[in-house]
């Protein structure tokens, strides 16, 4: 698994042995940041469900001012922690070895707001809704935050929400990317 385009273009990242982790193949995050542009640019990116953090570290190479990564996994919070070692951006990142609802909850204590949120959660957890939900209730949304959620293609994520309006859907093999924009 490599970089696919910035200043660490190329650059191979750490993975896991075996099928824990389901990393976000390279065709799904070449068209996740083509949908973002130019406004990964200096943005606050939160990556949940980090697993190798492949698109957080995607979005610092792109131009993100600072990436945030989730996730309780102990072995992908070292792998993070490594491929962030590696590419010497610990300055602009924090890792949190946590479940998502206690993070969310912790940076809204603590007053984070996000430009991009990016959230590949399990798929056979079917938790997308209730993410979202969790996002919007802990107001970790700046102006305009475009949340983008990669899910299972059998997965309906675009239901009623009080503050995130749907923008757009588009499938990738078994793989869907929803995208919403706060109202």
């Amino acid at each position: 698994m490599r970089i696919i385009a910035g200043i660490y273009k190329g650059f191979p990242l750490k993975s896991f042995p075996g099928m824990d982790i389901r990393p976000t193949p390279a065709k799904v995050r070449e068209a996740v940041f083509d949908i973002l542009g130019f406004k990964i640019i200096d943005s606050d990116f939160l990556d949940l469900f980090a697993g190798t953090g492949a698109i957080g570290i995607e979005a610092l190479s792109r131009g993100a001012k600072r990436a945030t990564f989730v996730d309780i996994n102990p072995n992908a919070v070292n792998l993070i922690k490594a491929n962030l070692s590696k590419i010497k951006q610990n300055d602009f990142s924090d890792v949190i070895k946590r479940d998502y609802m206690y993070s969310l909850k912790m940076l809204k204590l603590q007053q984070r707001k996000f430009d991009i949120i990016f959230f590949d959660p399990p798929y056979y957890k079917n938790i997308s809704k209730k993410v979202l939900n969790e996002i919007e209730k802990n107001n970790i949304l700046k102006k305009n935050t475009t949340v983008i959620v990669q899910h299972n293609t059998y997965e309906e994520v675009h239901a009623e929400h009080q503050k995130l309006s749907f923008l757009k859907e588009k499938k990738y093999g078994k793989s869907k990317i929803t995208l919403f924009t706060n109202i």
